[in-house]
């Protein structure tokens, strides 16, 4: 886990959020919950203008989100599934923050690849 965190420049909390909650089997929905909790993403602050294009962007990603429009998390996963699917963004407040979710989640999501992979958990690493 050491060696993962130090060749990805992974936070040693976002390491021990991974090694608590990736499983197995773990599903797309919280593959992505465990990539949008990292320590990486507490700076990112849901803004009240932002608000209104989030829950719109909620309603198309697609995979589901549990979270409140209001959470960071929930932030963080639509930003990164909306850049996925190609979704378009309204204004410019959300830009700055989908640039730097999208730039952390080559490396990030190659972390969890790797530890799942010396897991010997495939379907999680095919996932990741």
């Amino acid at each position: 886990m050491g060696r993962v965190a130090a060749q990805y420049y992974v936070d040693y909390r976002s390491m021990e959020a991974y090694q608590q909650h990736l499983h197995a089997a773990i599903g797309d929905m919280d593959l992505v919950r465990v990539f949008s909790s990292s320590a990486e993403f507490e700076r990112v602050q849901v803004r009240m203008d932002e608000k209104p294009e989030l829950a719109r962007l909620l309603e198309r990603v697609p995979i589901p989100i549990k979270e409140a429009v209001d959470e960071p998390v929930a932030k963080v996963a639509v930003l990164l599934q909306a850049y996925i699917a190609r979704l378009k963004l309204d204004g410019f407040a959300l830009g700055a923050d989908m640039v730097y979710v999208t730039q952390s989640a080559a490396r990030l999501f190659r972390a969890l690849f790797e530890i799942c992979l010396r897991k010997g958990w495939a379907q999680a690493a095919r996932r990741a």
